[in-house]
């Protein structure tokens, strides 16, 4: 599939679906619906859109996972803030910075520096030297 360059912003046609690992210098932008069947890595941010589905594992420096996004492997942001919203799905989530949770996220595990967890979440485990819960 085509990836449009601009400056340092690289940009996936919508609906696209990748078959192979991808590997992008600079920041990305995924449109809605986006397939990756393998390992997505990105060197700056990225930006997952909404029902967007990784297969593998994700590397990233920072991130917004978008609502209803899936990601079947680990979730390595960086040292960057990461935000996943309401309703993504990530095995594994990995931070060496902020982490914000939005509501009905699922996650086996989930670890950071400071993590905020907006709402009810169903994750197994939450490690972070500052872990702060804020329900309705």
């Amino acid at each position: 599939m085509k990836v449009f360059v601009k400056d340092n912003l690289h940009m996936a046609e919508a609906g696209s679906y990748f078959r192979d690992s991808v590997k992008i210098e600079g920041d990305f932008l995924v449109p809605p619906r986006t397939h990756f069947w393998r390992d997505l890595v990105v060197t700056g941010k990225l930006l997952l859109g909404p029902e967007s589905h990784v297969a593998g594992n994700v590397k990233c420096n920072g991130a917004v996972i978008c609502h209803d996004a899936v990601i079947e492997g680990e979730l390595d942001s960086g040292l960057e803030q990461l935000t996943v919203c309401d309703n993504a799905k990530v095995r594994v989530i990995k931070s060496e910075g902020d982490v914000l949770l939005r509501p009905e996220i699922v996650s086996a595990e989930v670890s950071g520096i400071n993590i905020l967890v907006v709402g009810k979440v169903q994750c197994g485990k939450l490690m972070g030297k500052n872990t702060r819960v804020i329900t309705n």
